[in-house]
């Protein structure tokens, strides 16, 4: 730590508006390393100094998440490095009585973990201190040093998953360096951009108008959302943990093969025009989002009053009133989407927030009706359909308006606590969480915490013995444990736990 310290300087990062519009969340996942080294050297394994060191040497190429954040009127902001009052990440290391093969027996199961494993919820909040840490790392050594579990954060104020991966991939560079036992070997020169200036003049000066569904959810100014941006960001952080909480959020994993998606191809493709292929992601997200509205119409007519689901529409309502003027055959399906590609930046070290939430609309009576190939492929067409639109004069456009209307970043939080059959989906199977290497192998699973927001689904990449996805689903009880009985979900997707 002495070393970062002793050469930070000080700095201001100019935050944008697409950094404010992924704000509300934080990117942590959880690492299983397993010491398979010889006996006579299992004690070498993952030493806490050279971890230690060099993640303090990471990040002082990284020195934003160091930094404070501060956000001015309508949500724009700013993170501070003031080498005189640091906001260090949160670095913590400890050890715990549970082996290794405990939990590979239990398939990586987060019943197993620690309890203070995790240090953080998927909402980015402040601390006991009341300020909120931009990163968070957990060390913790299992049993006869027989592997790790390495807990890390970092909150998309500041980084998107590929920001958060450059880190992670450059710790690990560092750290291999340091435990090379002798043999003197340089970690290559990289340049990390942070300035928010590259996706400006990325923009393509041509425009076109975003789709309606898009204007209407972030252009059109609401109360609420407006007062939702101005407040402190610790402020809105825990009012977002607090609504998130009220659902009872339950999470499982599971894993979904390229054989089974491809039969699932084949069996829409009637129903498909022949010039349409359906990706992978089409697939999955057409599906999730209709078990997952299925799940939630089950559970909402087998409680007779919708339990928690109503309750929470009608808190809402009584706080934020019709905010959104629910129409009533309409879903949001909100998928994720990666923008550096389609502005050309993939390649130069951009690590800032580069993703826009894209739309698939499709109607409600659609979504909870029993799922059909015909069903599936018409949900999947308009997810293949919205994911196409976004090209750059559309992005150009986005980020334009966006820049008008800074505290539409809200928007789509004050929607999420109205909807409460919304669905999120986020692709992360490019991530490259597998290859992490500080020297002694790479993980053999890798997961996000347990819980994430509500409707939330994560399309994660396997180990590379496997092949397919692994699907981390999160919605609440009373609709999981009707997906857990969804017959057309369970026979694309094994539950894993």
């Amino acid at each position: 730590m002495e070393y970062f310290t002793a050469n930070v300087e000080s700095q201001t990062i100019e935050l944008a508006v697409l950094d404010t519009l992924s704000s509300f969340s934080n990117i942590p996942f959880i690492y299983h390393f397993e010491n398979t080294m010889a006996a006579d050297k299992r004690d070498l394994f993952m030493p806490g100094d050279a971890l230690r060191d060099s993640f303090y040497k990471t990040l002082l190429e990284f020195p934003l998440l160091a930094g404070h954040l501060y956000m001015g009127a309508e949500g724009r902001g700013s993170v501070v490095v003031d080498r005189n009052n640091l906001n260090l990440p949160e670095y913590r290391e400890s050890t715990y009585d549970v082996h290794f093969d405990e939990l590979k027996a239990a398939n990586y199961n987060w019943d197993l973990f620690p309890k203070d494993l995790v240090s953080v919820c998927v909402v980015t909040t402040a601390g006991a201190d009341g300020v909120i840490k931009l990163a968070n790392t957990h060390c913790a050594r299992l049993r006869d040093n027989s592997g790790m579990l390495l807990f890390a954060n970092m909150s998309h104020y500041v980084v998107d998953g590929i920001g958060f991966c450059a880190f992670m991939d450059r710790w690990a560079e560092h750290c291999r360096q340091a435990c090379c036992d002798g043999v003197r070997s340089v970690v290559e020169h990289r340049v990390f951009h942070f300035d928010r200036n590259i996706v400006h003049k990325a923009l393509s000066l041509d425009r076109r108008p975003t789709s309606a569904a898009a204007s209407d959810l972030f252009f059109v100014p609401r109360f609420a959302a407006s007062a939702l941006a101005w407040i402190s960001p610790a402020l809105r952080g825990r009012i977002m943990s607090v609504v998130a909480s009220m659902g009872k959020p339950e999470a499982h994993m599971f894993h979904i093969s390229k054989e089974r998606l491809e039969a699932l191809r084949c069996s829409l493709s009637n129903y498909v025009p022949s010039d349409i292929r359906l990706s992978d992601n089409d697939l999955i997200a057409s599906l999730a989002s209709m078990t997952i509205v299925n799940g939630i119409k089950s559970a909402m007519t087998s409680s007779g009053n919708g339990g928690i689901l109503s309750r929470l529409m009608s808190i809402s309502s009584s706080i934020f009133g019709d905010l959104f003027a629910k129409t009533e055959n309409e879903h949001l399906t909100f998928v994720i989407a990666d923008i550096r590609h389609r502005l050309d930046i993939c390649d130069i070290g951009y690590t800032g927030n580069c993703v826009i939430p894209q739309l698939a609309v499709n109607s409600l009576q659609r979504m909870e009706s029993p799922i059909t190939p015909e069903s599936h492929a018409q949900v999947a067409s308009r997810v293949r359909a919205a994911v196409q639109d976004l090209d750059g004069p559309y992005i150009s456009q986005f980020v334009h308006t966006l820049n008008r209307f800074p505290s539409s970043f809200a928007q789509p939080l004050v929607y999420t606590i109205n909807h409460p059959e919304k669905v999120f989906i986020t692709n992360q199977s490019r991530f490259p969480l597998y290859g992490l290497n500080f020297g002694f192998g790479t993980p053999v699973w890798v997961s996000p915490i347990p819980h994430s927001a509500i409707n939330f689904v994560k399309v994660m990449p396997v180990h590379p013995s496997q092949t397919g996805y692994n699907i981390h689903m999160t919605t609440t009880s009373r609709a999981m444990s009707n997906i857990l009985c969804n017959a057309s979900w369970l026979d694309l997707a094994t539950l894993i736990f």
